[in-house]
């Protein structure tokens, strides 16, 4: 939407310039001066919204602690991952996204092949309050980290279980009072395992047990290719969304069985064909 908007205001910007100014342009020789103007306006544009973007950052005190996400920051940081797939050229399909819940918060829990998992997610999603839990060292990114703190991103001290405990509750507590649903990886890091999939921390399921929601399972297929090919060639990417299990389930089950549960119904999306029917997941409302 954003490289749209850009490509809109640059058109619009370049034949006012010319009509304005009659003179640029006498004849079908002179036709390069309007896109010339057409590519420089978008640029600008692109820029300039560069610049609001880090100028916004300045204001992100990561010291003080986020009582509640900050859902205008949220939406700019997964708008401009939308505006990166697209100049990244990475195209991203799914399928099963009708099977997310349309209305209240839940658990999205995925595989974890590398940094793009949770933003094919958050693009494919866009529309939704979803932030995820990640390790600490992602909020010491410059400006990244800033807009993970105040989006309501929370990090979690996988070497410390009393502090993973804390983390597990605040999610809990923020999923039950607020509009706002939370992304984990089970498996706790990154796995570069061929096929397979790393045993999973049990602990995250509390989260939805604590909150009393559903459980969207995602597989994502692809997204550690990106790294190596982009943007000089294209990377498709693909998101599968598995299944849901229901809060009624959640509440029943303990943790462990969760996981089962869970764990057993990814590893059988492994084998699934390579989703065919979206070519690209930028706009709204895509299933």
């Amino acid at each position: 939407m954003l490289l749209e908007l850009f490509l809109t205001l640059g058109a619009l910007c370049s034949v006012l310039t010319v009509f304005l100014n009659a003179t640029l342009v006498t004849s079908i020789l002179d036709i390069w001066i309007p896109i010339a103007l057409w590519l420089g306006y978008s640029a600008a544009f692109f820029v300039l919204y560069a610049l609001f973007f880090m100028l916004l950052s300045v204001f992100v005190d990561k010291t003080k602690p986020q009582s509640k996400p900050n859902r205008f920051y949220l939406a700019l940081f997964v708008e401009t991952i939308a505006l990166y797939f697209r100049l990244a050229r990475i195209e991203i399909r799914v399928r099963g996204k009708n099977k997310v819940p349309e209305n209240g918060n839940f658990l999205l829990v995925s595989n974890h092949l590398s940094d793009h998992d949770f933003m094919s997610m958050l693009t494919v999603l866009r529309g939704r309050s979803i932030a995820f839990v990640s390790k600490p060292e992602n909020f010491n990114y410059p400006i990244v980290g800033k807009y993970l703190h105040k989006g309501g991103f929370l990090p979690i001290n996988r070497e410390d279980a009393r502090e993973a405990l804390v983390t597990i509750r605040e999610v809990g507590e923020r999923m039950s009072t607020m509009p706002i649903s939370y992304g984990v990886f089970p498996e706790g890091t990154r796995n570069r395992q061929i096929d397979g999939l790393l045993p999973f921390r049990e602990g995250v399921f509390m989260m939805a047990k604590k909150a009393g929601v559903p459980i969207v399972i995602v597989r994502v297929t692809d997204t550690d290719k990106v790294k190596k090919r982009a943007p000089w060639r294209k990377t498709r990417v693909y998101v599968d969304f598995v299944d849901v299990i229901d809060a009624q389930t959640v509440k029943a089950e303990r943790s462990h069985e969760l996981s089962e549960m869970v764990r057993e119904r990814m590893a059988a999306a492994e084998g699934l064909p390579r989703v065919p029917e979206i070519r690209r997941t930028f706009k709204y409302g895509n299933h």
